[in-house]
């Protein structure tokens, strides 16, 4: 995956996440009473799932080019 469509698929999720936490926080009497509250910390917690993979997957692309870009110039070149 292209490390620009990684950060788009990070941002979306982000945006949910932020978007169920304002739910939650705007009316927390209802959450907490509510028979909602295991869908939404289930909801939460796969959003959570979901934003570490990929900020994993992120930071693996973003090593993976810095290394591809290491190995391509000429100075790693002269070197190895």
């Amino acid at each position: 995956m292209e490390l620009q469509t990684l950060q788009e698929a990070l941002k979306v999720e982000i945006q949910v996440h932020q978007k169920l936490v304002a739910q939650m926080k705007q009316d927390p009497q209802i959450f907490f009473l509510s028979n909602q509250n295991a869908d939404l910390k289930k909801q939460l917690h796969e959003l959570q799932a979901k934003i570490t993979a990929l900020s994993e997957k992120q930071v693996g692309r973003c090593i993976f080019n810095t290394f591809s870009k290491d190995a391509s110039s000429p100075s790693f070149r002269d070197n190895s």
